[in-house]
């Protein structure tokens, strides 16, 4: 009885493991053919889902590339400002149904991308036909910092002089042909022309066809002729900073066109930029070169006799920047020199310049950081850490840096209407680009 009975349990023990196991497998099976279910479609979602996504994705590009489209052909019959967008344009990945709204200079895409199985995503972005700009305040025809300036005779300024430091002239002969502000303690303007005011803590030896703004008299105004008023006790000029660019946003506006190693000879016919140029930049002898973008160079920039700068004229009443720049050697390198016979132009447009940067630190004028030796009516020249000396009959429009040199028969002329409102750019007027931060995915 007993043998039957332990036979028994052992039999029903052996079935019950026997069950379990089984269910514990039917389970393992069923739960992994679950899991695979799942991915294959979580992957076929994903797949549509991409898909769909790609097409909205094309609609933005083709909307973008049919508002700077110059005719019609490619896109749906409207184009430029009028394009209005199109419907059910197919590619491979599905279709996309563009609407294209908005005025001036800002549109709004809205763009739907359907794949074939009907899987469907919603993107919307934002667009303006505005270039980023860097904004630089040029409100003087000379600027200076705590070097100050020094005019040679035959030298004119038409416009103001605004200097952190002390001004002074060879003579008489050297002309401003507007006032002269010198924002020192204890400055100076000594032996110059001024057809205006002069508003310095001192003023000797100097004639003034305006007023005189000075400190004490008469020590202070002594040896001056003054056709206006004297003003002793005057508070002497608050201090204004250089133009102040934007360097990382030039670089690496520039830096974003690529980069050219070693030095680099710009020849006749050429278009150049956006470019960073690890190395020199030389303009070759009579060559007419066209800047389509700013330029950075880590090193120096020469240009050669009869050589022609000129801005595109897709900038219109943009201007941008060629930046001499080398962060690895700012004592050393950095230089602008600018030959006999250059000519720089901007777009066309009487608000457009080309600005010539440079970071070279030298305050030496036989070594000067930018060297200016011809005139350069569509330019502006920046010398931010060194002396910028404007040669003899050479000219240009603006100058600012920490000391200013002008030679013999050197002319400035600043034009407020065509430097007060200047705007200096990376890219072109006119042409549509996607606002940043604004695509979006709505559905």
């Amino acid at each position: 009885m007993s043998r039957f009975f332990h036979y028994r349990r052992s039999r029903g023990f052996t079935l019950f493991y026997s069950a379990s196991l089984i269910l514990i497998i039917f389970l393992m099976v069923f739960g992994l053919t679950q899991y695979l279910l799942m991915t294959r479609r979580g992957k076929v979602t994903y797949s549509t889902g991409i898909g769909a996504l790609q097409a909205a994705e094309a609609g933005i590009q083709k909307a973008l590339y049919c508002l700077n489209a110059t005719e019609g052909t490619h896109c749906g019959g409207t184009y430029g400002i009028n394009y209005v967008g199109e419907t059910d344009v197919e590619i491979e990945s599905g279709v996309f149904n563009t609407t294209v709204t908005g005025s001036g200079t800002s549109r709004q895409i809205e763009s739907t991308g359907t794949t074939y199985g009907g899987h469907l995503v919603k993107l919307v972005a934002e667009t303006t036909s505005v270039p980023p700009t860097d904004e630089m305040s040029l409100g003087y025809a000379l600027q200076s910092g705590d070097g100050g300036a020094y005019l040679m005779n035959g030298s004119v300024v038409n416009g103001t002089l605004y200097a952190n430091g002390d001004v002074s002239c060879q003579t008489t002969q050297a002309v401003v042909d507007g006032d002269i502000y010198v924002a020192k303690t204890g400055g100076s303007i000594d032996s110059c022309q001024i057809n205006y005011q002069g508003y310095a803590d001192i003023i000797i030896n100097s004639e003034l066809g305006g007023d005189a703004y000075y400190r004490n008299d008469p020590a202070d105004i002594a040896g001056t002729t003054v056709g206006g008023a004297k003003y002793p006790s005057s508070t002497t000029p608050a201090v204004e900073e250089l133009p102040t660019p934007d360097l990382d946003f030039w670089r690496a506006s520039a830096a974003a066109g690529g980069t050219i190693s070693g030095d680099y000879n710009a020849a006749d016919g050429e278009s150049l930029g956006p470019v960073k140029i690890d190395g020199n930049l030389t303009f070759t002898n009579n060559a007419t070169v066209t800047v389509t973008g700013p330029i950075w160079v880590a090193g120096n920039i020469i240009t050669g006799n009869g050589t022609t700068i000129a801005l595109d004229a897709s900038f219109t009443e943009y201007s941008t920047v060629i930046l001499a720049d080398d962060t690895a050697d700012p004592a050393g390198g950095g230089h602008v020199i600018i030959d006999n016979g250059t000519s720089v132009q901007g777009s066309g447009d009487p608000q457009s310049h080309i600005m010539f940067i440079s970071t070279n630190q030298s305050l030496d004028e036989t070594d000067a950081a930018l060297d200016v030796a011809n005139n350069s009516a569509g330019a502006v020249f920046l010398a931010l850490d060194g002396v910028l000396r404007l040669r003899n009959n050479a000219g240009a429009k603006s100058l600012a840096a920490k000391r200013l040199w002008l030679d013999n028969n050197a002319e400035v002329t600043y034009v407020e209407s065509d430097l007060a409102d200047v705007k200096f750019s990376n890219s072109p007027g006119n042409t549509w680009s996607l606002t940043d931060g604004s695509w979006r995915q709505v559905d």
